[in-house]
Formats: C-alpha cells, sequence, structure tokens
C-alpha cells in the first residue's frame, strides 16, 4: 500500500517505516505506580522540589547506612526518571535498587525493585525482561504479604501488571486468571468500580482476539463511559486511559471496516491528554496506525506526517545513536553487572577460602597420618615389650618349675628309697612276735606312714598348676589312673620307679603307657613325653 509513496521519496519513508514497526509493533501504556508511590514524596509535592528531597533523603540514608530507605529512595527516582522521560536514569536507578534490595533480603524491596524494572522494560517492549521481572515480582509480594511485610493492595497491582504483560503476549488463558484475580481483590479492597475501567479493556482484547468484535467495543466504551463519570480529580488521574480506548476502538473498527469511525477515535487518541508521560511510546504506535489506515485511503501527504511523528519520538527516546540514549543498552544491564562483578568477587573468595581450606586439611591430614604412625609404632614397641617381658616371665617361671620338678623327682625317689627300707624294717619287727616294744613300733609306723602317691601328688600339683586341667582339654577321655601316669612321665620317671610309686607292676606300667598313646591318637614317630611336656 505504500508503494507509490515510496517510489517518490524511498529513502527517508522506509527508514521511518523500519524504525517504527520494529519499535513501536503493539505498544500499550497503563496506569504504572508512580514516583509519589513509594512514601518518599507526597503527591502534592511541587515538581522542582522533588529532586532535593530526593538528594537530601538518599544523604540521609546512605550516613545512617539505612540501605532499606536507600532503596526506597532509588525506586522512586527511578519513577521520577521515567516520568521526566529520563529512562537512562530510570533503568539504571531501577538496577542499583534490586541489587541493593537483594542485599538487604526485604521481600517487599526486592519485589518492587523487579516491579519497576518490569515496567521499564514493558514501556521498552522488553517482552521477555517485563514477564521476568514482573512474575519475580509477583512471587515476592506474595512471600511479602506472607511475612505481613507488605500489602493486598501491592499484590493487586502485581496481577494486574501480569494482566499487561499477558494481553501483550496474547496468552488469553492466562490474561484471564490474572483479570479473576483482580477481580476477586479489588472487590475485597473496595475499588472495584475503578479497576473494571481497565479490567474491561482487558476483556476487550479477549473477545478482539476471538473476532468478537461487537463485545470489544461494547467493553471499551464501557471503560470511556466510567471514566468520563468521574469526578473531576479522579478524572484527570485516569484520563490518560482514554489514549489507550480510542486507539484500541480506533484499531477494533478498522477491523470491522467502519474506516470513518476508526479515523475519528484515532484523531481523538492522539488529541487526549498525557499528564504522566505514560502514553509516549503509545502514540508512536497511534501515529503509525493511523498513517496505514491515511495510506490505503490514498491520504499520502497527511499519512506522512503522522509517520514523521512517530519518528520524532523514536529518535528521541528509542534511537541508541542519540546521546541522550547513547548508554541506554548498556545501562539496562547495569543491575546483570554488578551481579556478576559480585560473584566474580564471591567467586575469588572461594577459591581463595578453598585453597586455604585445602591447605588447613593437607596440614591436618599429615599431622594426623604422623600422630597415627606415632601411636601405631609406640603400640608395636609396648607390644613387644610386654611380649619380651611375658616370654622372660615365662621362662623365668617354666626354668623355675623345671628346678622344683626335679628336686620333687629326686625328692621322690629318696622316698622310695627310704619306704623301701621302713618295709624291711617293718617286716623284721613283725618277726619278732615276743618282744612288745617292736609291736608298739610297728603300730607307730603304719599309724604315722602316708601314701607315697599322695604325698608326691601334693607337690606336684602345687608346682605344675593347672597341668591335669589343660590335659584333659586336650584328651578328654583319660582316667584318674591316667593321669597319675602322665604327670610321672612329666617327671622322667623309669618304669620301674612309676611301678612302685604306683604299687603295680612293670607289665601294668608299660601297659598304661600304650593305652596313653591310643587314648592320644599318637603316630608312631611322635614322642609320649615330649607331648606331654608341651601341655
Amino acid at each position: 500500500m505504500y508503494n507509490n509513496y515510496l517510489n517518490k521519496k524511498p529513502r527517508k519513508t522506509t527508514t521511518l517505516i523500519v524504525i517504527i514497526i520494529m519499535l513501536t509493533t503493539a505498544l500499550h501504556a497503563q496506569q504504572f505506580k508512580s514516583y509519589y508511590d513509594f512514601d518518599i514524596i507526597s503527591k502534592n509535592t511541587a515538581l522542582d522540589s522533588i529532586s532535593v528531597i530526593l538528594n537530601k533523603t538518599k544523604k540521609a540514608s546512605q550516613t545512617d547506612n539505612n540501605k532499606n530507605l536507600l532503596v526506597r529512595c532509588l525506586i522512586t527516582e527511578s519513577a521520577y526518571s521515567r516520568f521526566t522521560l529520563q529512562y537512562n536514569d530510570a533503568f539504571k536507578r531501577a538496577g542499583e535498587a534490586l541489587f541493593l534490595s537483594e542485599e538487604t533480603k526485604n521481600t517487599d524491596l526486592i519485589a518492587k525493585s523487579h516491579e519497576e524494572l518490569g515496567v521499564l522494560s514493558y514501556m521498552f517492549k522488553q517482552d521477555d525482561d517485563a514477564g521476568f521481572h514482573f512474575k519475580k515480582a509477583h512471587s515476592f509480594y506474595k512471600a511479602a504479604l506472607k511475612d505481613q511485610k507488605s500489602d493486598s493492595l501491592d499484590l493487586l497491582k502485581s496481577h494486574y501488571n501480569l494482566t499487561m504483560y499477558y494481553q501483550r503476549t496474547f496468552n488469553a488463558e492466562l490474561l484471564k486468571k490474572h483479570i479473576d484475580s483482580c477481580t476477586i481483590l479489588s472487590k475485597k479492597l473496595h475499588c472495584y468500580k475503578t479497576y473494571q475501567i481497565y479490567l474491561d479493556e482487558k476483556k476487550a482484547s479477549i473477545a478482539e482476539w476471538q473476532q468478537n468484535y461487537h463485545t470489544a467495543i461494547g467493553l471499551l466504551q464501557n471503560s470511556e463511559a466510567k471514566i468520563k463519570a468521574l469526578k473531576p480529580e479522579a478524572f484527570k488521574i485516569h484520563e490518560n486511559f482514554l489514549t489507550i480506548l480510542y486507539a484500541r476502538m480506533a484499531s477494533t473498527y478498522r477491523k470491522e471496516n467502519k474506516v470513518e469511525l476508526a479515523k475519528q477515535y484515532f484523531e481523538k487518541a492522539l488529541n487526549s491528554p498525557d499528564y504522566f508521560n505514560e502514553v509516549t511510546f503509545y502514540r508512536a504506535f497511534i501515529n503509525t496506525q493511523y498513517a496505514d489506515l491515511l495510506f490505503s485511503e490514498g491520504h499520502i501527504e497527511k499519512a506522512y506526517e503522522k509517520l514523521k511523528q512517530a519518528s520524532l519520538i523514536n529518535h528521541q527516546y528509542l534511537n541508541p545513536r542519540n546521546d541522550n540514549n547513547a548508554g541506554f543498552l548498556t545501562v539496562r544491564n547495569q543491575y546483570q553487572e554488578q551481579i556478576n562483578a559480585k560473584n566474580k568477587q564471591i567467586s575469588t573468595q572461594k577459591i581463595q577460602l578453598a585453597k586455604s581450606t585445602q591447605e588447613a586439611l593437607q596440614t591436618r591430614i599429615l599431622l594426623f597420618v604422623v600422630i597415627f604412625i606415632t601411636i601405631i609404632i609406640g603400640l608395636i614397641i609396648r607390644s613387644r615389650i610386654r611380649l619380651i617381658k611375658h616370654q622372660k616371665v615365662e621362662k623365668s617361671s617354666q626354668e623355675l618349675i623345671d628346678i622344683k620338678n626335679k628336686e620333687l623327682t629326686t625328692n621322690t625317689l629318696q622316698l622310695i628309697e627310704k619306704d623301701a627300707i621302713i618295709k624291711k624294717l617293718s617286716t623284721y619287727l613283725k618277726n619278732k612276735d615276743n618282744d612288745p616294744s617292736a609291736k608298739a613300733l610297728i603300730k607307730s609306723i603304719e599309724n604315722q606312714s602316708e601314701s607315697l602317691w599322695d604325698a608326691f601328688n601334693k607337690r606336684f600339683t602345687a608346682q605344675n598348676i593347672g597341668f591335669y586341667e589343660r590335659l584333659q582339654e586336650k584328651v578328654p577321655n583319660l582316667s584318674a589312673a591316667d593321669l597319675k601316669v602322665c604327670a610321672l612321665i612329666k617327671l622322667n620317671f623309669t618304669g620301674k620307679e612309676m611301678a612302685y610309686l604306683l604299687g603295680i607292676s612293670l607289665g601294668s606300667v608299660h601297659v598304661a603307657r600304650h593305652r596313653l598313646r591310643k587314648k592320644m591318637k599318637l603316630d608312631r614317630d611322635k614322642n609320649l613325653t615330649n607331648f606331654i611336656n608341651s601341655i
């Protein structure tokens, strides 16, 4: 539709159209929070006093190290810069506010900082950023409300911000969800009549998407009537919104091919006042849409004028080559740059801490290893000393036992000899029947004499403690007679000596030894005496 006109002014008009289509397509302007909504500036403060108050408050917050006050001051500065169309400063202050609010961990201030960045991103049609910040703000407002750090009005406004975002991104389902939330909350807070003006405009979008243009026009006209019915003071506050309503009606009428009505409402939209500088970018969009309609009707000159007006707005506020906007593309990322710088600092600190921790850990491990090895060596030495002492004690004890056993053997042999002499003497005296003194002597010998075995066994048991028990543990089926034979074998008695002590024949001794080998299950090459001595 532009072909004929572009042939006349190709370069200039092409530039205008490219800039306008790229930067103003489907822009919206709404009622955002203002600079007097953050408890720093009152609503009736003179404009020339605002900067003075903000500077004083900022210095006071820095002097008192009051970060919460400083964050509110920065958000107010951003909103005021937005009001005065100083968007470079607005993005910078909002980024600083978000960075500081996250340090304070104040959920309400974090929400407000995200909200301000969402508004700025929305105004510049940075939809992804706007959605991110609006959603973040909403989650923090819910947390702040739960902690009683915020009120329901902030949450209501947050729901409304999301209706703007989902309207912009044509998400009918989520738009309807947040319209319903706004309706419920605004009724609860007794402000539904005001919010209905704005919510009907959102409902009109859903109707328009469904090509139900008649319903859409009805909702938009309903919002217009409600604004015009307001009292003068309230009307001035909401009059800005008429620009959007008229532009929306013009667009809808055009879709219905009602060209004259569309022209009429485009003119009304462009002639409506903008007290809060919120529809500046939207005017560029209106001019572009109106120019398109005029081109299609053949009004080339008038269409070009509308394109020029749109271009002036875009050049002044959206062109990065403009000196006033030169820093915008980098300033708006200041928050991320601050976060990156902080993360880098934290990362460096973590690396240094990890290095120090690793060195300390290595030192501790080395110390523990040295201590552990020292303890192990100490235990080994201690165990070795104990073993040597024990071996010495055992050796000494065994030597002592051997000595005593030799003494016992010698004494026993001597007792055997004495016992043999006594027996001979007793036999001799018994032959003297007529000698009364001989009888008395025999009787005395019989009364005082002790069994030779009993005398031996007492001394053997005292010197070889636990021998019988150990022997029975190894060979459980030994009889009392077997134990006697084992005791005598241990002391190296001959068969004849053993026969005398036990009162049996020498042959019986040999049988007893054979029986022992069998019970002990000893092979022929195993020595019976060595086996018994090992116990």
